[in-house]
C-alpha cells in the first residue's frame, strides 16, 4: 500500500494492511473513509495493545458514557487512525446534570 491514501480503495488496502498486521481475530470491525481508519478492537481492553503496536500514541479519554472508553489516535502509513480501548485508570465519577 501507498504511504499516503487518496481514495477509498486505497484506505480499504490499508484496512487489509491494519488486520495483517494486528491480526485479524483482534478485530471486531473497521470503518474505512478515504483517509481514516477506525478500529473497534473484538476486546475493548486489547484497545491500547493494538494502539502501541501501529505506533498511535494520542490517547483521550470519555468517561461520561457507560461504560467508558478512551480513543487513541495518531497516523499509521499517511492515515489517520482511531482506535477505541478501555478507559484508562479507574473509572472517574461523573457529574450528573441537575433535574
Amino acid at each position: 500500500m501507498a504511504t499516503i491514501a487518496g481514495s477509498l480503495a486505497d484506505s480499504a488496502a490499508g484496512a487489509s494492511d491494519l488486520l495483517a498486521e494486528v491480526g485479524d481475530a483482534r478485530v471486531k470491525w473497521v470503518e474505512v473513509f478515504r483517509d481514516r481508519l477506525v478500529v473497534h478492537p473484538a476486546r475493548l481492553n486489547e484497545g491500547a495493545d493494538i494502539a502501541a503496536q501501529l505506533g498511535i500514541t494520542v490517547a483521550t479519554d470519555y468517561p461520561a458514557t457507560q461504560p467508558g472508553f478512551t480513543i487513541w489516535s495518531g497516523r499509521w502509513k499517511g492515515m489517520e487512525m482511531f482506535v477505541y480501548g478501555e478507559l484508562r485508570g479507574t473509572a472517574r465519577s461523573v457529574r450528573a446534570w441537575p433535574a
